[in-house]
């Protein structure tokens, strides 16, 4: 049976098409094990590696299926999933050097997810182990945390039950979640109540007050918390969105990495309407943009800062002058502004 066929079987009944591909990857999995058991031939696999073995063992495995191996396609590189099986099926794959089934995995953005998969399973090398050994799940039924050191990830845990992953915890379907018009502010929500509970700390975080109820948890105070440093490095993390006012992404780093809360976020950089600037009129985050600027130029290499950096500003981190990139993303967002570009490179 070719792709189409299980196309059809898709289109016709989902059900049936999902249990075809959970087969397939029962016997990927049974069959990777049973190698792991008898050879060395998974030892010293890297990440690249295992991407390959585990899409040369599911075409191997499409026998007494409904797959056919011209069905399997790996993906890899920058896309989710590592894996597609005709269309609409796909294998997310993810490992652990040690002998665990625990690791970070991908983005809870999904801002890479291929088009058209909707069932993804997490296929996991527990490598440290002796013999090695795999499992393999339905994608959210392996994730029970999310990461928020840096930027949000998901937290693998292979062992975890149903009623224990993130998704449960957070009272919301998976697919309901990565489809919703705004997953981070869920997520932020999510957070916040988790820091309360955990400092039994009773303040909303709707609250408009100066005082600080709790030792982990803190309000947006202009003078206490070193405002214009944490204005300063959202604006290097997040320049396009902050130029575009756009939040989202800026308020969840400065919550999970500094657990600060701000409620008034627009009001950091574009309170005031229009400043003026040279002698002319501009909006006010021209102003402050330019206010931040050398400070920027001193946090591009900041050690702590690498993996925030790394994360959230990619192509910033791979840039080789960081930043004259930083200031052709904020400059393109002001094309009305010609001089801005020069006033920026002036900077020292």
């Amino acid at each position: 049976m070719g792709t189409a066929n299980i196309i059809a079987v898709y289109n016709k009944n989902q059900q049936a098409a999902l249990r075809e591909f959970e087969l397939l990857m029962e016997k990927t999995t049974a069959y990777m094990n049973k190698v792991a058991q008898s050879s060395n031939h998974y030892v010293g696999c890297d990440s690249k590696r295992l991407e390959q073995e585990t899409f040369i063992a599911m075409k191997e495995n499409c026998k007494n299926t409904a797959f056919h191996p011209e069905d399997i396609q790996l993906i890899s590189g920058q896309r989710f999933p590592d894996i597609v099986a005709a269309n609409y099926f796909g294998v997310e794959v993810k490992s652990s050097k040690e002998d665990k089934w625990t690791s970070t995995g991908s983005s809870i953005v999904e801002s890479t997810r291929i088009k058209d998969v909707s069932h993804i399973y997490l296929l996991f090398g527990k490598l440290g182990g002796n013999p090695i050994a795999f499992r393999c799940k339905p994608y959210q039924d392996c994730l029970y945390d999310i990461a928020v050191t840096h930027s949000p990830r998901y937290l693998i845990d292979m062992e975890i039950p149903q009623q224990k992953t993130i998704f449960a915890k957070m009272g919301i379907e998976y697919d309901r979640f990565r489809l919703s018009d705004d997953p981070i502010a869920t997520v932020r929500s999510y957070y916040l109540e988790k820091i309360k509970k955990e400092n039994k700390a009773a303040m909303p975080w709707w609250i408009e007050s100066d005082t600080v109820t709790s030792p982990t948890l803190r309000l947006w105070d202009e003078k206490a918390l070193g405002s214009n440093i944490y204005k300063a490095q959202m604006l290097m993390l997040f320049p396009t969105e902050i130029c575009r006012s756009n939040y989202a992404r800026a308020a969840l780093w400065l919550c999970v990495r500094h657990s600060v809360i701000n409620t008034h976020f627009r009001d950091l950089y574009t309170a005031g309407g229009q400043v003026r600037v040279k002698g002319r009129l501009y909006p006010a985050i021209i102003k402050r943009i330019l206010e931040a600027a050398p400070l920027i130029r001193q946090l591009l290499y900041d050690e702590e800062l690498q993996i925030d950096i790394q994360e959230n500003n990619p192509s910033l981190f791979r840039a080789q002058d960081r930043y004259t990139h930083w200031v052709q993303q904020v400059s393109r967002q002001y094309p009305q502004i010609a001089q801005l570009k020069e006033w920026l490179l002036e900077v020292t």
